[in-house]
């Protein structure tokens, strides 16, 4: 026989579940500040993704789906975007380098368009450092 619950009951519990993922995390990123600003090199990690997930499957399985959106609250959601698209500021200049990197090491040198675009990604490599 099944005991029939609230519709909440559930979803709150793994949303409960999922904030607090989201504020060990953010408390880990905080205590790796803290030692950095100490001068140790040890590094506290926290799980990605883990409190964005579970808050994700909590809005899902709830009556209004939309809850299901604050699983952008975590911010390794953010961070994992930042990463893939801003990795060293220009994202046109690494898609681009990303596009021809087979391209800037193949075996004919002599094409002019492939040496332009060669020294216009690496000037811009260099001059971002």
């Amino acid at each position: 026989m099944w005991i029939k619950m609230h519709p909440w009951v559930f979803p709150g519990i793994i949303g409960g579940i999922g904030v607090l993922y989201l504020v060990f995390n953010i408390a880990a990123v905080i205590e790796s500040k803290k030692m950095q600003r100490k001068g140790s090199d040890h590094h506290v990690s926290g799980i990605p993704f883990l409190g964005g997930i579970h808050i994700l499957i909590a809005g899902l399985i709830s009556p209004c789906k939309w809850l299901a959106l604050l699983c952008i609250l975590d911010y390794t959601f953010w961070s994992f975007l930042y990463a893939i698209f801003f990795p060293f500021g220009d994202y046109a200049t690494v898609f681009l380098a990303f596009l021809l990197h087979e391209g800037l090491d193949s075996e004919r040198e002599d094409d002019s368009m492939k040496q332009a675009l060669k020294r216009v990604v690496f000037a811009t490599f260099y001059r971002q450092q």
